[in-house]
């Protein structure tokens, strides 16, 4: 099952900087940033490319850079956010260990600003 997220996620440097800004700012960014990629998950749910799971998953994430200007460990920050998503929308029951195996990620050099995210289950 796979859905696309058609734009950049923030780094954890802007995310920090959010946080650090006022108390509610951080709260306030993670649910926004979470707003968008739910935008995505419902319309994969609705076009048929990803459903509810009920078994534990593994999660693989391409993240399409057109720059090189972001750390890697930056870039990765953000499944942080796709998966309270995904927890959001019901597509995982929880985010723990006991649902979410392993999280793989790959960088790619592209000409825009997207993410790919797989789940896979698992037995």
């Amino acid at each position: 099952m796979t859905f696309v997220i058609d734009s950049i996620l923030p780094s954890l440097n802007e995310y920090q900087y959010a946080c650090r800004s006022h108390w509610s700012s951080g709260r306030a960014f993670k649910a926004g940033v979470e707003s968008v990629i739910s935008v995505y998950i419902k319309k994969a749910v609705r076009d048929g490319k990803i459903h509810a799971i009920e078994r534990p998953c593994e999660i693989y994430i391409e993240w399409h850079e057109k720059t090189k200007r972001r750390d890697v460990d930056n870039i990765q920050s953000a499944q942080k956010f796709i998966l309270d998503a995904l927890q959001e929308n019901g597509i995982i029951k929880n985010d723990s260990r006991k649902y979410v195996n392993q999280i793989h990620h790959t960088v790619i050099d592209d000409k825009s600003d997207y993410v790919v995210v797989e789940l896979r289950e698992v037995e």
